[in-house]
């Protein structure tokens, strides 16, 4: 095994870069990218609240004066870091191979572990406040189990009803819709609850072959996402009911406050090999509980 030198550490870095970029994310897509998070709390955005406009103000009247209220949202950063040490003599072609399982194993461990963060922020805990002091638990609304059942009445799993209560829910709470990018993150189960509705739903579904392409399904103008199992799973409700969300774009921010960092020290504990090292420490969190809604579903 020859030296590893500085440019077989920068081949690597350079690998592992793309293939996170390649190795796609489940979550990511529905969130809102905020690039300019640094620091050990950052503040993603400041939420101007709305206002209630005055009618028939009078002659001579003084202009109104109308305050908004406003709540700076904050992202805390989160670190991801994974490791291998490198056993093979040939440990120039594992670190400098782009499908070497240092590469590939390391972008993908990363990659699921944003997919925690994220799908951990869209029902967990947010801060908010001038100093992001002060946490604010999740107060939105929730479609119950019983939606969508013969009777009303009844636990079941999931069905195009509760997409639609779900859009009703938001609209009661005046989000705009119509301006709107909504997303829906489901498990396999789950999956194939709504997959087997649509089959026997309406004709229309079944006339546009809406099931043709599984992996890109848009129903009632909500994207649904891939699986999401494993590491990207949102909590479930209780023991016997699973939880799904239906949420804005413009609900869900994520961000970067390091990227990528990859390092390649000799262990001298380890007879001096390779130990190659990822790092990167990003975010996420909701800006407004009302453009998040929980969908409960039989087990």
């Amino acid at each position: 095994m020859g030296p590893i030198t500085d440019a077989h550490k920068l081949t690597y870095q350079m690998n592992v870069e793309l293939a996170v970029q390649q190795i796609r994310s489940k979550l990511e897509p529905s969130m809102t990218y905020e690039p300019t998070l640094k620091g050990r709390l950052a503040c993603m955005l400041e939420l101007i609240g709305s206002t209630t406009a005055v009618l028939n103000l009078g002659r001579a009247a003084d202009t109104p004066n109308i305050d908004n209220q406003i709540e700076p949202i904050w992202i805390q950063p989160t670190q991801i870091a994974w490791g291998k040490i490198i056993e093979k003599e040939d440990a120039i072609k594992a670190l400098t191979d782009y499908q070497s399982q240092f590469v590939q194993a390391g972008a993908a461990a990363v990659v699921r572990a944003v997919d925690t963060i994220m799908a951990t922020a869209v029902f967990g805990s947010r801060r908010i406040g001038l100093d992001g002091g002060t946490t604010s638990t999740w107060a939105g609304k929730t479609v119950l189990s019983t939606v969508g059942s013969a009777n009303g009445a009844t636990d079941v799993g999931m069905n195009v009803a509760k997409i639609i209560r779900a859009r009703r829910l938001m609209q009661e709470d005046q989000v705009d819709l119509g301006m709107e990018e909504l997303y829906l993150g489901l498990n396999a189960q789950q999956q194939e609850e709504l997959f087997r509705d649509l089959t026997y739903i309406n004709s229309d579904y079944r006339d546009a072959h809406v099931l043709d392409h599984p992996q890109r399904v848009d129903i009632l103008d909500v994207t649904i996402l891939p699986p999401l199992d494993g590491a990207a799973a949102l909590p479930d409700a209780d023991g016997t009911h699973f939880t799904a969300g239906i949420w804005c774009k413009s609900g869900m921010y994520y961000g970067d406050f390091s990227p990528v960092e990859t390092q390649v020290p000799l262990r001298p504990d380890k007879l001096m090999r390779p130990h190659p090292q990822i790092e990167r420490w990003c975010g996420a969190s909701r800006s407004e509980d009302k453009k998040v809604i929980k969908i409960v579903t039989l087990k």
